[in-house]
């Protein structure tokens, strides 16, 4: 498992992307007039941080506001109020700046935002607050300096965080023919293979608990994603050999990292569709199904194929210019900002750190660096983890459309869908409003 990039040498292979990222990014990233960006100095990510804002509870932030709780909760889905999990791991605070900065502009039920929709669920999976995500109470940024991601996913399964690296059994020689044979109806190896496979053992195996579900899907999606089983070893190392052709260490590191930083986020969207499908009790593999045909969509799982066009762009025409096209277009700008981290994701620097640690044989550090400068002075929000993976995925020499978000996810829907069946059957009953006038 990778330690933190200030522990990491130099690649001796090729050109390490970290020299260059270094000298080209002294990356100032600014949210209003107050510095939040991140330089990269040395082997590490020094973040400046602005002070931590205070939160309040729904009832303080609704009186602020003079609004009803369902227009708060849209404010929070649509990123202009800041939200985490109280101590207690239930309760929703809310950013009193991001409160009284809409107060003073005047917000109020006479004018509501767009409909939308909270929904908030009790779970001991994973909380988040501006520090991060904690998997089971224990800190990711802690996590991904000592765990591998067979561990983590066992932490997000059963509560436990094995003492040792895990090492999952390999494949049936019968999963291995059922996955080539959905590769080859499907036609190509990808998110499609992996969710036709899910859908297919939910038949086969409708009786298996959602980590066994989940665990089997794992193993197989090496095979999957790639079309080609990846050998023995840790999903990294498989999921590298598959697309490389042979495990280089530092990449096997990085991609453990990505996996790692990856496996769950609270109740995102994805996250909520398992748990929907979950709550009518289904086979657990079919609740998975319903998560990751989400995460196909390109505002969650596939994010990071954005990113990649947006380097792809910036190289061709300059960061700056690539910038502008998507602002000019009134477009977010992808790999940057998220609606929980107002400050910054604290995912992004050690996904970054590992990723400049790299060889970049094709030159992508100069673009990465230059559009992180650019978006200091353009973009009023601090990069994410998924402008990272996208950095990950050019550098490595992957396909934008590869599938590392959705095969790190398995291990929080696994999670989830097993706390849900947990709950209360059918649960989730939504209420239509008439848009008739």
């Amino acid at each position: 498992m990778p330690v933190s990039a200030t522990a990491t040498r130099e690649s001796p292979e090729g050109t390490s992307m970290r020299g260059v990222v270094m000298s080209r990014s002294s990356t100032l990233i600014r949210r209003r007039s107050t510095l939040i960006g991140s330089t990269l100095i040395g082997s590490t990510s020094a973040v400046t941080m602005e002070r931590m804002g205070t939160f309040v509870g729904a009832a303080e932030a609704t009186r602020i506001l003079g609004v009803r709780p369902e227009t708060l909760y849209a404010y929070v889905s649509r990123g202009l109020i800041g939200r985490r999990v109280g101590p207690d791991g239930r309760r929703s605070l809310y950013d009193r700046d991001d409160i009284e900065a809409l107060a003073r502009r005047g917000r109020s039920r006479t004018s509501p935002p767009r409909p939308s929709i909270d929904v908030q669920v009790a779970s001991a999976v994973t909380s988040l607050d501006e520090e991060g995500p904690s998997y089971r109470g224990r800190p990711l940024v802690e996590l991904a300096r000592s765990a591998t991601f067979e561990q983590v996913a066992e932490l997000l399964w059963t509560g436990e965080l094995p003492d040792d690296p895990v090492r999952w059994s390999a494949p049936s020689a019968a999963d291995r023919e059922l996955a080539a044979a959905i590769v080859t109806v499907v036609g190509r190896p990808g998110l499609g293979a992996l969710t036709a496979a899910a859908t297919v053992l939910a038949e086969r195996s409708a009786d298996d608990a959602p980590a066994v579900a989940a665990r089997r899907l794992l193993v197989l999606a090496p095979q999957l994603v790639t079309g080609v089983d990846g050998g023995k070893g840790s999903t990294a190392e498989r999921l590298v050999r598959a697309w490389t052709g042979r495990a280089e260490r530092r990449l096997v590191e990085a991609v453990d990292t990505a996996l790692v930083m990856l496996a769950d986020h609270e109740l995102t969207t994805s996250t909520l569709a398992a748990r929907v499908a979950a709550s009518v009790r289904p086979p657990a593999y079919d609740a998975l199904a319903a998560g990751l045909s989400t995460l196909a969509g390109r505002l969650h799982g596939a994010a990071a194929g954005e990113v990649v066009g947006l380097l792809v762009d910036a190289r061709t025409v300059g960061a700056a210019a690539a910038i502008d096209r998507i602002l000019d277009a009134s477009q977010p700008v992808p790999g940057f900002g998220h609606s929980i981290y107002k400050r910054r994701d604290p995912r992004f620097a050690p996904l970054l750190d590992s990723v400049t640690a790299l060889a970049d044989p094709d030159g992508w550090a100069p673009t990465v660096a230059d559009v992180l400068a650019a978006a200091g002075s353009r973009v009023p929000a601090a990069p994410n983890v998924d402008f990272g993976l996208g950095a990950l995925l050019l550098t490595a020499g992957l396909s934008p459309d590869a599938p590392l978000f959705a095969v790190a996810r398995l291990a929080g829907l696994g999670a989830h869908v097993a706390e849900e069946m947990g709950e209360r059957p059918v649960r989730f009953r939504g209420l239509t409003r008439s848009t008739r006038s």
